[in-house]
Order: structure tokens, then sequence, then C-alpha cells
């Protein structure tokens, strides 16, 4: 089920349109995507981590 209310990005108003009426800039679906264990691209998402933050991936502590 999609979501049809939409968030806009710069002054944080919600509403229906693809942009927002009272400043104009492009707006997006609020809602996160739904988790699903059948991930099809987990595995190009951890090694783009790997290789961007290295072996202790997004995590500071050593």
């Amino acid at each position: 089920m999609r979501s049809e209310i939409r968030k806009c990005g710069s002054c944080g108003r919600y509403t229906l349109r693809n942009t927002c009426p009272l400043c104009g800039s492009t707006t997006s679906c609020p809602v996160p995507p739904k988790y699903s264990p059948e991930d099809r691209m987990g595995e190009y998402r951890r090694k783009a981590i790997m290789e961007c933050y290295g072996d202790n991936g997004k995590h500071n502590k050593i």
C-alpha cells in the first residue's frame, strides 16, 4: 500500500502534491521503505559501506 501524503524537504509542510504549494520545492514520501528479509541489494550496500568506511563499518569504536 502506497502513501499519498508527501512532505516538503525545505519547509516541512505536508501536502498531496509533487511540489510544495508554499515554497515550490519538490516533495518526497515521508514513510521509509518496508524492510524485507529478502533484500536483493543488501550485498551491494554492505560492500559500498565497507569500501567507504573500512573494516569497522560505520562505527568509530575499535
